[in-house]
């Protein structure tokens, strides 16, 4: 996990020093700078995790000197395409992923992309064709951004910032009140924030030759859907087999690691196959032995605070459990720091994930294997009502029994107006399906409903695949937030989050095996049973603690706003607002939101998102 930079052609070594310099905290184990006479000029930052000698530096050019590779990630099953490259004849003179990478394009090309199980973000120069080839991983773990410059050049980064000095000047897109609308809508495409800045796609390849630019898609989820067991019994075996499997490759580390943990199943669930493989003599595994080290983040005396399950989990595995108590009063992060440090506008105010990751990191862990993605595979949100119109009335009283148990933490399928509630949501979708109707008029004739649940999809170009049209409504709805809206954004901020600090983040929930094989399943597989996320808490029935296993509540990595904006934020908001030519309305929102004498966690939300574009203007684009 590391820090990317390149230009073509080469410019200058002390701009491009100082540009690499803005990435010194993605990689601060070392640094390179390699060139190809004026042709190219490719810098790294390393976090040295596989293969921690000098041989697994970058840039890193093989034997023959033709390609020349910085790379961004990791690739959890090197082992296996090592040996069928060895198999071929190569000879590798380092332990590390990058070796593995670099000698899998020269022997298959780009066709070297679909083996690879991993993240990454890569560029491979052609010096005998004078091309540079790039690539990022199927879901956009990595970040890779690029600006076009005005003499023809190309420069590529991991991060934004290292671009600001190739700009002529640093100003927002022209796009940014619509990003700053919809922040989830943005972040699968090449559009950013930053006027002259793009980013390349997840599952997205580039080619760059005589100043022209070529992109285009390697990979769609929804060309690998599988056809699975007709059993239940069967997919549940499956899908434990694949869950396990993707936890033991990630585990392969040469560094210790640790796990972020929460204490709710998605993260509990990392952990404890982490324990099952780590202590079980049958599941043996190349990696480090150091890899029990559990952290949570802690808000201590609020309703978001989930610590106490957090013990349960690693008292039942015999694990140690470090608290990191978040107290923004005594943190080194400030509202417009952490803005500046994860780029886009945010939400949540990241300063929670900052400060776990910069603990974590300063516990000596370099690596965490954590519960990312699994919401997206299942639905953790609201979208459980977009399965209802695929059911009975019989069967949707069962499902909105469960939405309702993710807050009140308990089930009961006997709810009244369970059946009403139903007819409701199907004549919401019929409404945004068929009518013409005005929202406010529409809202109006059902009641109270959640109707950006059904009224606010994007549009993508998947919706026309023959797979997509088959899929039930609820999983046309997990395949939007996981590789359109809600996920892309969120890997976008944990990318930050944790490489601010150094720290990789490994999801064995991202692993594509395990994701194109749960879109594949049927609807009853994923809900049913009285529970969310079904089939993971039955193939985890001998893994998991079983009060975990069983709890029904959703809480989430919430950030505690509502306390916050009336305590330790209140003196920045209060300088930002007087600073500023704020609008008036906002001005009132914010003093309204000061006088309540109970406020929770939406009247928070409300008023940070109000607040937080002022900050990212001021602070980010000051910087």
């Amino acid at each position: 996990m590391c820090g990317i930079l390149g230009a073509v052609p080469s410019v200058r070594t002390s701009l491009f020093k100082s540009s690499l310099d803005c990435l010194a905290h993605r990689g601060p184990d070392g640094e390179g700078i390699w060139s190809d006479l004026g042709n190219i000029i490719l810098g790294h930052r390393r976090l040295s995790i596989l293969d921690l000698t000098k041989k697994a530096y970058q840039p890193m050019t093989e034997i023959h000197g033709r390609y020349t590779i910085v790379f961004n990630g990791e690739i959890y099953n090197f082992i296996e395409i090592r040996k069928e490259l060895e198999e071929l004849g190569y000879v590798f003179q380092s332990k590390s992923d990058t070796e593995v990478v670099l000698l899998a394009f020269c022997e298959w090309g780009e066709d070297c992309l679909k083996r690879f199980n991993g993240m990454w973000a890569f560029a491979i120069w052609d010096k005998k064709e004078k091309t540079l080839f790039l690539s990022r991983d199927r879901f956009g773990k990595k970040p890779l951004f690029f600006t076009k410059l005005s003499n023809g050049g190309f420069v590529f980064s991991s991060e934004m910032k290292a671009l600001y000095c190739f700009l002529k000047e640093v100003s927002p897109s022209k796009k940014i009140n619509e990003h700053l609308a919809y922040l989830f809508d943005y972040e699968h495409t090449a559009d950013c924030v930053i006027q002259g800045i793009e980013r390349l796609p997840a599952g997205h390849l580039a080619v760059y030759k005589n100043g022209y630019l070529s992109v285009r898609r390697w990979w769609n989820t929804l060309d690998h859907i599988e056809k699975p067991p007709k059993r239940y019994e069967e997919q549940v075996e499956r899908w434990r087999e694949l869950f396990l499997d993707s936890v033991r490759i990630r585990m392969r580390s040469d560094v210790p690691i640790g796990t972020a943990l929460s204490g709710g199943i998605d993260s509990s669930a990392v952990l404890s196959a982490m324990s099952y493989i780590g202590t079980s003599p049958n599941n043996k595994f190349y990696g480090t032995s150091n890899w029990q080290n559990a952290f949570n983040c802690s808000y201590p005396k609020s309703t978001l605070d989930e610590s106490k399950w957090a013990k349960i989990v690693t008292h039942s595995l015999g694990i140690p459990l470090k608290i990191i108590e978040i107290d923004p009063a005594k943190n080194e992060w400030s509202i417009k720091n952490s803005l500046y440090q994860v780029e886009d506008p945010c939400l949540a105010c990241p300063l929670p994930m900052l400060t776990t990751y910069r603990e974590i990191s300063r516990s000596g862990i370099k690596v965490t294997i954590d519960g990312h993605g699994a919401d997206e595979l299942f639905s953790g949100y609201g979208e459980l009502s977009n399965a209802l119109f695929s059911m009975n009335p019989h069967q949707a009283s069962e499902l909105l029994a469960i939405k309702d148990s993710l807050i009140t933490g308990s089930f009961d399928p006997n709810y009244k107006n369970l059946n009403i509630r139903w007819l409701k949501s199907r004549l919401t979708e019929y409404l945004r399906l068929y009518s013409k109707l005005p929202q406010r008029i529409a809202k109006a004739v059902i009641g109270k409903l959640d109707w950006n649940l059904v009224n606010h999809k994007l549009n993508f170009k998947d919706q026309s695949h023959s797979v997509f049209k088959q899929f039930d409504p609820l999983t046309k709805q997990l395949y939007q937030i996981f590789h359109i809206s809600i996920l892309p954004t969120l890997l976008r901020n944990y990318d930050r989050c944790s490489m601010a600090s150094g720290v990789e983040i490994r999801m064995p929930f991202m692993d594509w095996r395990l994701v194109a094989f749960t879109f594949s399943l049927p609807l009853t597989s994923k809900v049913g049973g009285g529970f969310t996320k079904r089939i993971m808490r039955d193939a985890l029935k001998d893994i998991l603690p079983e009060k975990i296993r069983v709890r029904r509540d959703k809480i989430g990595w919430d950030v505690p706003m509502h306390e916050w904006l009336n305590g330790p934020f209140k003196k920045e908001v209060d300088l930002l607002i007087q600073s500023e030519e704020i609008a008036p309305q906002l001005n009132r929102e914010w003093k309204n939101f000061q006088k309540k004498i109970k406020v929770n966690y939406m009247d928070g939300l409300k008023i940070w998102t109000r607040i937080m574009p002022y900050f990212w203007r001021k602070i980010f684009l000051a910087k």
